[in-house]
């Protein structure tokens, strides 16, 4: 199949190259539990996208209560859409492909949820949806969407939205009220993370 030996390899891969180009600073205290799956994750031979996500992404993907996760197929659960479409309080316009070799679960319209739109075509790849053009080939996602984001702006009667304070906990962390488990913060001497270098050819940018 091109999901499992073309995508699904191609980008385990690239994330496999991400974690040996940053392996010191994930390693940096030796016990905590991302540095321990650092080494399993480099010595994986040849693995799949979910091999990778069993191995690292499941114990590395984010901070605890959430993680680490008993499985990738645990952590595929906890974080797909399907849990969350009937949470979106904003119109959302979702496009997915039945031939996508790596979402192979789109969500459907089986949402009560009166502000989601959800597509599902028969063919598209992976964020594909190419069609030749005037001398270029571009995607036809361009005209749908805007004409969506048109009807949504014209047509649809928003009520005034009431966003959550934002403030700075002890650590430093900027954080929403009511999500003490998201934050972020600008870290002295720290840089950019590049995920899209190395690659070559028909895997670049994967």
């Amino acid at each position: 199949m091109v999901g499992t030996h073309v995508y699904s390899k191609a980008l385990a891969g690239n994330l496999t190259n991400l974690v040996k180009r940053y392996k010191e600073p994930l390693t940096a205290e030796p016990d905590h539990r991302v540095a321990k799956a650092v080494p399993l994750t480099l010595g994986l031979k040849n693995p799949t996208l979910e091999k990778f996500d069993d191995t690292f992404t499941r114990v590395a993907g984010g901070g605890a209560p959430a993680f680490p996760h008993a499985t990738a197929h645990d952590y595929y659960v906890w974080g797909s859409c399907h849990q969350v479409i009937q949470d979106i309080t904003i119109p959302f316009l979702g496009l997915n492909a039945a031939d996508d070799p790596v979402v192979t679960s789109a969500p459907t319209m089986d949402s009560d949820n009166g502000l989601v739109v959800m597509g599902l075509t028969k063919g598209g790849g992976h964020l594909g949806w190419f069609q030749a053009g005037p001398g270029c080939v571009d995607r036809w996602t361009t005209k749908p969407v805007l004409e969506w984001l048109k009807l949504v702006i014209d047509d649809i009667v928003h009520e005034p939205k009431v966003y959550p304070s934002m403030y700075v906990d002890g650590d430093g962390f900027l954080r929403e009220e009511g999500r003490p488990s998201l934050g972020c913060k600008e870290v002295p001497g720290g840089r950019i993370v590049d995920g899209n270098g190395g690659e070559e050819g028909m895997l670049q940018g994967l």
